[in-house]
């Protein structure tokens, strides 16, 4: 009966730790990256599981549960307590209007976004819970476009026709929002000069966001709803509280995951990960046991052509 082959031997020699991957030390502009199905926003791919779950999770899921149950409990202290007289419509603006309701949601509801969400990130960034993109986002260089060069130009006229056509696309509209350390709020040690400094440009950058959701999430909202709910009085009804809340939930949903993706991606955040890799890199390197040779790394060197014993 023939044996059964061995198992073979354990591998007994210690190994080396897997230090991180390696970064650069300063923080520079992120390259280009390409727009994909799977990555739509260019964001620093790939992302770790840790920093998926965390923006699809409480920065997502759980902000848009919060923001429709604020919405649905602010519409409820405002429509149930109408008189039996008032009415509740649409468009009529001397009375409670929907379109003016969402219209005036999307601002409020923008900027308190904008400030909770990138500040409550930092916080998390600050003790450990969670790390920075490994490059800053949104990338400025997205949709760059590169004109001709004007100085190169034969005549005055195609000069000025150069330097009209120089034109950076997205990429300077994007560096509005690219986060830095203004929009951590909640750091303790700040004085109350940082502290209104960091509130004041939170809110102008939450307010700018917002007034780009608008230009969207207004106008659909009223293309789904104005068909069924154009001509009536929804007054003594749950169809405006319902409406309010899920509009709530649907901008929390878009809204909240992009501001914390912006304070994820801010350069402050960046940089500082980037020195916390590197010196956990250097702390791995230094506390590794050290390296063992083996019996076929203990090779006798050979002895030069022109060596002779004896002169």
């Amino acid at each position: 009966m023939p044996s059964r082959p061995s198992r073979p031997r354990a591998y007994t020699i210690p190994l080396e730790p897997t230090l991180r991957q390696p970064v650069e030390h300063e923080c520079v502009e992120g390259r280009s990256r390409r727009i994909s199905w799977r990555n739509p926003l260019g964001l620093p791919a790939p992302l770790t599981w840790k920093q998926i779950l965390y923006i699809v999770g409480p920065q997502m899921i759980g902000a848009a549960c919060i923001d429709g149950g604020a919405n649905f409990g602010v519409a409820c202290a405002m429509y149930r307590t109408i008189k039996p007289q008032d009415t509740i419509t649409m468009w009529d603006i001397r009375h409670n209007t929907i379109a003016g309701d969402v219209a005036v949601t999307v601002f409020i509801q923008g900027i308190l976004t904008f400030v909770i969400a990138s500040g409550m990130v930092h916080v998390d960034m600050r003790h450990g819970g969670m790390a920075a993109f490994p490059y800053p986002w949104p990338d400025t260089q997205f949709a760059v476009v590169k004109g001709a060069d004007p100085d190169a130009a034969t005549s005055r006229r195609s000069k000025l026709w150069r330097t009209f056509h120089q034109r950076h696309g997205l990429g300077r509209g994007l560096h509005f929002f690219s986060g830095s350390h203004v929009n951590d709020i909640f750091d303790t040690s700040l004085t109350l000069r940082q502290f209104g400094e960091r509130l004041f440009w939170s809110v102008w950058k939450g307010s700018v966001l917002s007034a780009l959701f608008f230009l969207v999430w207004w106008p659909i909202t009223i293309a789904i709803i104005a068909p069924i709910w154009g001509g009536r009085n929804m007054a003594h009804t749950w169809t405006p509280e319902v409406i309010k809340g899920v509009f709530g939930f649907s901008l929390g949903l878009a809204m909240n995951p992009l501001c914390a993706m912006i304070a994820l991606g801010s350069e402050d955040s960046v940089r500082h990960h980037r020195n916390e890799v590197h010196a956990q890199n250097v702390r791995e390197m230094e506390e590794a046991p050290p390296a063992m040779v083996t019996e076929a790394e203990r090779v006798v060197r050979p002895r030069p052509v022109h060596y002779r014993e004896g002169v």
